[in-house]
């Protein structure tokens, strides 16, 4: 829309030698004034189009639960773990 404001406004050169206050200058501010909020309206679009159809990836997932360390070995000459019979 605001393209077509801007068009408008500098039609053969009128926006050149035009005064201020006049209509090519109203329009070509009002154009300029229009951008601004149409842009950030596009960019919210942007965003929240991004967030559904394209969201961040998941973070990693955290590490698995080690198995518990082993257990001590036994000093040298301590009796062996019993066995069952």
């Amino acid at each position: 829309m605001s393209e077509v404001l801007v068009a408008i406004a500098c039609w053969n050169g009128r926006d050149r030698s035009a005064e201020p206050g006049s209509p090519p200058k109203m329009l070509k501010s009002a154009a300029a004034q229009a951008l601004a909020p149409l842009d950030l309206a596009d960019l919210a679009d942007l965003t929240v189009l991004r967030a559904e159809y394209d969201p961040a990836p998941p973070p990693p997932a955290p590490p698995q639960d080690r198995a518990a360390p082993n257990p001590p070995v036994a000093p040298p000459g301590a009796p062996g773990p019993k066995r069952a019979r």
